[in-house]
């Protein structure tokens, strides 16, 4: 069994219905004017009790993109707000604070008497369901149901929910899981349906006054919940099956069934079978008024089968849709819906942007496509004639071909610029950490070991990061050359005693003492050598110790030595 839910809607109204609709059924206002709330309780039993109430703090939330922007929910990894509707605010019904509590928001409105091709309600949804172990009817659930107002009952059909246990296609396991908040030492998987549709159809309900209901509940036990989020986009048609109305000039059209259901089946004017896919295509364009007929096939649990009829129409109208292949920046991402995307094309379409060529699925952020490929774009003109073209997104981040150079011995170093294949048509940075915001300054004489990064940026501004491993070994060790004797006698050869330093070392000092422990001979000069008198006066023949005071320039570390010397005379 599973848990929770997440749930965003859009409901699609007709051509008619959408420019009677009252004000604020799309949120557009940022509040919930024109809508009602009920708040209650769902008991062990799994009897619900809801009740009109006023809007509730963290019960119905109204969210604004111009606020939250592309904010996530944190299971599922989608936008808050819908990216497949067609405005800047949702409602979250619902909270993650379980204990039995249930939410509800409902607006009533007239189904169009004339609405002769169908009338249907179609909404995008994705949920996310924790996973207790509970039966079916204590599990979390979201219902969508319809009540005639008239009558004073609830349709049969449509009735759609969605509970912890519903066994729908599509699931992924979340990475994130959530806490049982009876027991919050434990916690349970999180399963999520990534955007999908479904339809409500109310073409048995024409010239009605009918209630859209939404309502979310926790589990009975109250230690699981569930919430949703509502987008209404009333400016889109209501008719089921689109792509009917066509223009002159085209040499065929397309017609599209509503998103969401299992089976599709498609009858032509004497009820042969033409085709079984979501879209049926017909070459040529048959005459105005040919009829087909879609029968849908729901998935379990999610509505009612319907058959939706419509009519071909050729329009006069004359439009043209010019689409333009894009490059751009992996990081900044390419926006379809930008003016030069589209330019050249008939002022005042609209336009709706998939990832498909049967345009099943929408893009999820159209101003921000970060993956490179073919997108697909469907204009329409306000007569309904559409037409799709594709548009190619190709992204070009520099290629950097770097290669570790070979270890360098201290002193030398290593020129950063001669550890890649240079091009001409990029330009190159150098800096000490991955994240490219602290530049080096060195980068032509790298001295010390260790990881550095280049960045190289295009002429279209994409730039891209690589690193480079420098290896500097130490230099070799330093050598200390003292003789063990010398021959102070005046001819000129091996007269003076002193050291040779060959290396990183420094000489600090030398001092020669006697077999008494005097100090006889000291000099912090190493060009200051000793000529075996003190005082002016000639040492005799013998042994004396000395001591090397040095630091190696390298390590930075004291260097001490000592040894004996002999006077021959």
């Amino acid at each position: 069994m599973l848990k929770y839910l997440v749930i965003w809607f859009v409901l699609l109204g007709s051509n008619t219905f959408g420019q009677n609709l009252p004000r604020n059924i799309g949120f557009e206002a940022g509040s919930l004017n024109g809508w009602n709330c009920k708040v209650g309780k769902i008991d062990t039993a799994g009897n619900l009790t809801i009740a009109d109430s006023y809007q509730i703090a963290e019960r119905h939330v109204v969210y604004s993109q111009d606020v939250i922007g592309d904010e996530r929910d944190r299971f599922g990894g989608f936008p808050k707000i819908c990216p497949n509707g067609g405005g800047k605010y949702s409602v979250r019904l619902g909270n993650e604070q379980a204990g039995g509590e249930a939410e509800s928001i409902y607006y009533t409105f007239f189904v169009p008497a004339n609405a002769t091709l169908g009338y249907s309600i179609t909404f995008n949804y994705a949920v996310v369901f924790q996973n207790p172990d509970h039966k079916d009817y204590e599990q979390p659930r979201f219902t969508a149901r319809v009540f005639d107002v008239a009558d004073n009952k609830y349709v049969d059909c449509p009735y759609l929910e969605f509970s912890a246990s519903s066994s729908l296609p599509g699931f992924q396991l979340s990475n994130v899981k959530a806490n049982n908040q009876n027991n919050t030492s434990t916690q349970a998987d999180v399963y999520f349906k990534d955007w999908s549709s479904a339809t409500i159809d109310l073409s048995q309900h024409l010239g009605k006054l009918m209630r859209i209901e939404f309502i979310t509940n926790d589990c009975t036990k109250g230690g699981h919940f569930g919430y949703a989020y509502i987008d209404v986009d009333e400016s889109k048609s209501s008719a089921p099956v689109t792509g009917n109305i066509y223009c002159a000039g085209q040499s065929n059209i397309t017609l599209r069934g509503p998103e969401g259901f299992y089976k599709y089946q498609w009858f032509s004017d004497n009820s042969q079978l033409v085709g079984e896919s979501q879209n049926l295509s017909i070459f040529p364009p048959p005459p105005d008024y040919t009829s087909y007929r879609l029968r849908v096939t729901p998935y379990p649990d999610l509505g009612c089968p319907s058959d939706f009829k419509t009519e071909i129409i050729r329009q006069a109208d004359n439009f043209e849709l010019v689409v333009h292949d894009q490059t751009g920046c992996p990081e900044t991402g390419v926006d379809l819906t930008a003016a030069a995307v589209t330019a050249g094309s008939t002022p005042g379409l609209v336009y709706t942007y998939y990832t498909e060529a049967s345009l099943r699925n929408h893009v999820r952020d159209s101003t921000r496509v970060s993956l490179s490929g073919t997108y697909y774009i469907l204009g329409t003109a306000q007569s309904g004639c559409a037409d799709v073209k594709t548009v190619k997104v190709v992204f070009t981040p520099p290629d950097i071909k770097t290669f570790d150079p070979a270890p360098a011995r201290y002193p030398e170093t290593i020129d950063l610029t001669k550890t890649y294949i240079k091009r001409d048509d990029l330009t190159y940075t150098y800096f000490t950490d991955a994240d490219a915001t602290i530049p080096l300054i060195n980068y032509a004489t790298i001295n010390k070991s260790g990881t550095y990064y280049i960045k190289a940026k295009n002429r279209l501004g994409c730039e891209s990061t690589t690193s480079v491993r420098v290896e500097l070994l130490p230099p070799l060790p330093f050598v200390v050359t003292v003789p063990n004797t010398f021959t102070p006698n005046n001819d000129g050869i091996n007269d003076r005693f002193g050291i040779k330093l060959d290396g990183f070392i420094k000489f600090n000092s030398i001092d020669v003492f006697n077999r008494n422990g005097q100090l006889i001979f000291n000099t912090h000069s190493i060009s200051d050598l000793w000529d075996g008198n003190f005082k002016g006066q000639p040492l005799p023949t013998g042994t004396y110790y000395w001591l090397f005071n040095g630091l190696d320039t390298y390590y930075n570390k004291a260097v001490v030595k000592n040894g004996y010397v002999s006077i021959v005379r």
